[in-house]
């Protein structure tokens, strides 16, 4: 990072997705425009963006130092790890069309982000690259497999829970997911919530309900495909345990983690992932990419939806987990927050009040905009009191952001 600083890297234009890099005046400014207080968490700076106001952002961590990158969606607040630096989320971005999988977005953009993306005469890519493994290097000159690039970045370290993400999309893609939407699944007389469930789950779709797509579709057996679970468990386990830090579980690994052992019949493993998996944060779910929206009617997070059918008890009996079955949107978030603003309350040491406070505001979300103003203010003060100056300075700087944008 000091060397992107020190080299003024910044003050040039990439030409991939994330090529708009934010000044160095900027990032030390009051209230950078680039902030997105509230929806974006309190802990992470903007560094690079791309024309609709997504962000590779840093991450503070609890040692004052540059936790890990991550990837910002401004359309929801949904982010993704992308690397422990800046020249490994600029390196994932550089070969992630060469990975294998399906390249499924959050949303469909207007117009195709990389359509001038020119990799050789990249200067973020050749800043990037020059901080790598000779391995690493030799991906952006040679044409190496797909398979085999994203064994390299596995191997090399490089952005492995991004990777992985798209390894596991990859093992439950199906061919013919592609020609269904909803206007088209209305027309055959099915409900888009199955075919949604059909796709995340193959083995959840009546043989008939294929019969009648290959014949209204022109499909082959061919276009069905075939899920690898135990892929999708490798690359889960993998994926958790390299994010054993309360703050940065993924959601999307423990949901299906949990959904794989529950398929191959192991219910009380199950119960026990999905149970843990329920405390990460609803904006780590990658629920479109991954297909398990399905369940967001059952309950706001995948892994309380699947305990809710395995072992109703259990979540009946915890304050937080039945408050995520709430079907009111406003009324689950209202319920989370004031579980989380009471937990933080109870708190034995600033370190948890603060862990607790973060999950008040960026678990579900908050039930009014407003709240964060408070929330801010408390993140910051707790931030300081265990120690935590880098991030107690950007929990100011995010309120600064809000009060300045929206006078609150």
């Amino acid at each position: 990072m000091a060397d992107w600083l020190d080299r003024e890297i910044w003050k040039r234009n990439g030409t991939g997705e994330f090529r708009l890099p934010i000044p160095a005046d900027g990032l030390l400014s009051e209230a950078p425009d680039e902030i997105w207080p509230g929806l974006m968490p309190c802990d992470l700076l903007p560094l690079v963006g791309d024309s609709d106001g997504n962000w590779v952002c840093v991450r503070a961590d609890a040692n004052n130092q540059m936790g890990e990158m991550v990837q910002w969606f401004h359309g929801g607040g949904d982010w993704m790890p992308w690397g422990k630096r800046l020249a490994d989320a600029i390196v994932f971005e550089a070969v992630v069309e060469r990975l294998p999988g399906p390249r499924r977005r959050l949303a469909i953009p207007a117009e195709n982000p990389k359509q001038y993306f020119d990799p050789l005469n990249d200067p973020f890519v050749h800043w990037a690259f020059e901080h790598q493994s000779k391995a690493i290097r030799e991906l952006l000159a040679e044409q190496t497999s797909s398979q085999e690039s994203a064994e390299v970045l596995l191997r090399e370290n490089i952005a492995c829970e991004a990777v992985r993400c798209e390894l596991v999309q990859d093992a439950m893609h199906q061919p013919w997911a592609s020609r269904l939407n909803g206007k088209l699944a209305n027309q055959l007389g099915m409900s888009w919530n199955d075919c949604i469930s059909w796709m995340f789950d193959a083995g959840r779709m009546p043989g008939d309900v294929w019969n009648l797509l290959k014949e209204k579709l022109k499909l082959s057996d061919h276009d069905r495909g075939e899920q690898d679970w135990s892929a999708v468990e490798t690359h889960c386990r993998a994926v958790i345990d390299a994010t054993a830090d309360s703050a940065r579980q993924i959601a999307w690994a423990w949901d299906l983690l949990g959904y794989a052992v529950e398929r191959r019949g192991d219910s009380s493993a199950a119960i026990d992932t999905y149970q843990q998996g329920a405390n990460a944060s609803s904006f780590t779910d990658q629920a479109v990419r991954m297909n398990s929206h399905w369940m967001q009617q059952e309950a706001a997070k995948f892994s309380v939806a699947r305990l809710q059918k395995l072992d109703p008890n259990r979540v009946a009996e915890s304050k937080y987990l039945s408050s995520l079955l709430a079907t009111n949107t406003q009324s689950c978030r209202q319920q989370v927050v004031e579980y989380w603003m009471d937990q933080a309350n109870q708190a034995t040491s600033e370190v948890q009040r603060h862990e607790r406070l973060m999950k008040a505001g960026w678990d579900v979300g908050v039930d009014s905009f407003g709240r964060y103003s408070t929330l801010l203010d408390c993140v910051a003060e707790a931030a300081e009191a265990a120690g935590q100056h880098a991030r107690a300075s950007l929990a100011k700087t995010h309120r600064r952001c809000l009060r300045n944008r929206y006078g609150v």
